[in-house]
């Protein structure tokens, strides 16, 4: 899958939604996050997650994303629901609608990605003080089911 130059991405999607995944990867070392290297909130934890691609299934945009974001390979366990993004602060990027689902580790080697994430992932039996809030009320169960 090919995906769109920054310039056209910005364009379309301050006119339509934007569909994207979160993933919840949870084993027993708690729940995996990530702490933004890009904007917006650098420096805050948040859940991995992507734009879904055109023609792209849902499940292998997680596949993809979790490779890139983490390292890891993942299996998917459980649809959560979807969360609605409505005011997302950088520009260009309007009303997002994310994909939730749970999935679980399977292989890989944990790994950041700078330029797409952030660098350093951890895993947390309890959510950090320093956490976007939208990610924390996914992680709260708020969700459109």
């Amino acid at each position: 899958m090919k995906k769109l130059p920054e310039k056209d991405f910005k364009l379309i999607y301050q006119k339509v939604p934007r569909v994207t995944v979160d993933m919840v990867i949870k084993d027993s070392r708690g729940i995996l996050l990530i702490k933004r290297g890009i904007k917006p909130d650098i420096g805050k934890w948040h859940l991995p997650g992507g734009t879904v691609l055109y023609k792209e299934k849902a499940i292998d945009t997680l596949k993809r994303v979790a490779k890139e974001e983490t390292g890891l390979q993942i299996r998917v366990k459980k649809f959560l629901g979807a969360f609605e993004y409505r005011k997302w602060k950088e520009p260009g990027y309007g009303h997002i609608i994310s994909l939730v689902f749970l999935v679980e580790p399977i292989g890989g080697s944990l790994k950041g990605n700078a330029r797409i994430a952030g660098e350093i992932l951890k895993f947390f039996k309890m959510l950090p003080r320093n956490i976007i809030l939208d990610q924390k009320k996914i992680l709260q169960g708020k969700l459109i089911k």
